[in-house]
């Protein structure tokens, strides 16, 4: 009963957070200060994950609110959670602690993630169109890390051949077995570079390839 209702608790501190949709929706700094207090939001700052090192703002530092917020050219175009929980959810449905499978049903079709036991590990590569396949205003990015690299179910063997830079299809069986947690969660603004930016795009694309 304890479990129910502690389980009950954190659906319900998860409803009254919104969605984190609406943190994204609060477009700039100001937006996102007028909304949430300037109190609650840690500007101009960095943080590590994997191999890169990123910078903006972070909302309700260091609590189960926590939330990484990225720019370009002051508008806000990547909010992100990560770890085994956060006070959040996405418009989609999608929390931290999510299985594999419960998101494999929620996106109404299988997908594609990256090998795991690297960097990049557990990433999802290709929503392959399903439910969470997002459009040209909004795009999602997850994670099933599995970072601990713990694989009861399977071998190590089975392990090691669905680990690494590779892309596999999770309705691969040692991955449906793994059933890995959702750690990461971020939805992204898709960048349109402007007219000027796609000619220099494609002026380094063109001197890279083309001889002279």
């Amino acid at each position: 009963m304890m479990s129910y209702v502690s389980c009950s608790q954190e659906n319900k501190q998860i409803q009254n957070m919104g969605t984190l949709n609406e943190v994204l929706g609060c477009q700039t700094l100001e937006g996102l200060q007028a909304k949430f207090g300037v109190q609650n939001v840690i500007n101009d700052t960095s943080w590590v994950i994997g191999d890169d090192t990123l910078r903006g703002s972070i909302l309700f530092p260091n609590s189960n609110k926590q939330v990484f917020i990225y720019y370009h050219d002051t508008l806000i175009v990547d909010v992100m959670i990560k770890g085994e929980r956060a006070d959040w959810k996405t418009k989609s449905g999608l929390t931290l602690g999510m299985s594999l499978k419960e998101v494999q049903k929620l996106n109404a079709k299988n997908f594609t993630i990256s090998g795991f036991n690297w960097s990049h590990g557990g990433s999802v590569v290709s929503w392959e169109g399903g439910k969470l396949s997002g459009d040209s205003s909004i795009s999602h990015l997850a994670v099933f890390s599995n970072s601990s690299n713990e694989h009861q179910g399977i071998s190590d063997e089975a392990y090691k051949s669905i680990s690494g830079e590779a892309e596999f299809d999770i309705r691969h069986p040692d991955i449906q077995t793994l059933n890995p947690k959702l750690d990461l969660i971020s939805i992204i603004i898709p960048k349109i570079p402007s007219k000027s930016e796609g000619k220099k795009i494609g002026s380094r694309i063109q001197k890279s390839q083309v001889p002279k």
